[in-house]
């Protein structure tokens, strides 16, 4: 994606404060010609790699409203098509910040060390939010197969999730082992094939069951393709599915600017959990969700909310829930030969830090 400026053609100053609990600064323009002149820091350019999904519009939303350049921050924003690309740019420095997903491959990438530690929250399954969904032909469906609980009956079948170690397979392998079936030897999985290809299979009866996103869940039902049956949060409550991560230098060398990026970040983030409570209350920030991401219909993204992930409104990532996902990568999947420590994969003090500015300076207040 080429660098985005923040104009924001019309969205409103009134619904960002009701949205964000406060007033609106009068600058709210675009990007180039906000200045932060009126804040003691420069500007700090910080590279980041996102992937164009809706669950990552905290960013897009922080961009559009000039949050960012409030803070100090040129955020020049580059697009991958998933958040696993994103770690070799991670690796190499060619980003700053990431967004990656919990997967088997971010773990190995920790124990081989990686120079980068995760420190903020960019998507939770929590309860009613997931942006995953299982899905399975009607065909199966009549069979009895109709939420998790019926999973017993998918023994020796083909499972599609999108990748192998993903946070997709996590979440229908630990399902199964919930009604007692072994997710290594019982089933079979299809992890190379993407999400829409994969509901093509179902509508051909190639693939019976599949763990992918919400919307296309939602859409192959709608066209009768598929039924589903269960949403991530479902069987996993709170799981941490994605996450920012910064490289470490860049943190020794510009804390405070990561600070300042996470505070607009976390400030975002609130507005988007209320946009995804009640989206045709905020028309305007559909539209700057829908010029970063790959879904372009406002219908749909109304239709399937409030499924569109949760940002932790401290910032915080879910911990417990990505040292649970390294766990269950290390065994019973032996994806992940050496686990390391929660210090080595997540940094949590920045988050909690930039939380405590956001409450003390509330500098997106007028």
């Amino acid at each position: 994606m080429r660098e985005k400026s923040a104009s924001m053609k019309k969205v409103s100053r009134r619904a960002a404060m009701k949205a964000a609990g406060g007033s609106f600064s009068a600058a709210f323009i675009g990007l180039p010609s906000y200045s932060p002149s009126v804040h003691a820091q420069s500007t700090d350019t910080i590279r980041i790699g996102v992937p164009p999904f809706v669950n990552q519009s905290a960013i897009f939303l922080a961009q559009e409203m000039g949050w960012f350049a409030k803070s100090g921050i040129n955020l020049r924003l580059q697009s991958f098509p998933d958040g696993s690309l994103i770690v070799a740019p991670l690796l190499s420095g060619e980003v700053d910040i990431g967004v990656v997903t919990c997967s088997a491959g971010l773990f190995n990438s920790m124990s081989r060390g990686a120079p980068f530690k995760a420190f903020l929250c960019n998507g939770q399954g929590k309860a009613g939010r997931s942006g995953s969904a299982i899905a399975v032909t009607p065909k199966l469906y009549e069979q009895g197969v109709r939420g998790p609980a019926d999973l017993a009956r998918v023994k020796g079948k083909t499972i599609a999730v999108p990748a192998a170690g993903s946070v997709n397979q996590y979440g229908i392998a630990s399902a199964l082992q919930q009604v007692k079936l072994d997710p290594v030897s019982e089933v079979k999985w299809q992890t190379s094939v993407s999400m829409p290809d994969t509901v093509k299979q179902m509508g051909q009866n190639q693939i019976e069951i599949a763990d992918i996103s919400y919307q296309l869940a939602y859409l192959g039902q709608k066209q009768n393709i598929c039924r589903l049956i269960a949403s991530g949060d479902q069987l996993l409550p709170d799981i941490q599915t994605t996450m920012s991560a910064v490289r470490n230098n860049v943190k020794a060398e510009r804390r405070d600017a990561i600070i300042r990026f996470a505070m607009a970040y976390i400030h975002a983030g609130r507005l988007f959990n209320k946009v995804a409570s009640n989206p045709a209350q905020y028309p305007d920030a559909l539209e700057a969700i829908v010029k970063y991401t790959l879904v372009k219909d406002i219908h749909i993204l109304k239709d399937i909310a409030p499924h569109w992930e949760w940002i932790a409104e401290n910032g915080v990532p879910n911990a417990d829930s990505v040292m649970a996902q390294q766990d269950f990568w290390n065994n019973p999947f032996k994806m992940v030969e050496r686990k390391v420590s929660r210090d080595q994969i997540l940094d949590l003090s920045i988050a909690a830090e930039a939380s405590a500015r956001l409450e003390r300076d509330k500098p997106f207040d007028t």
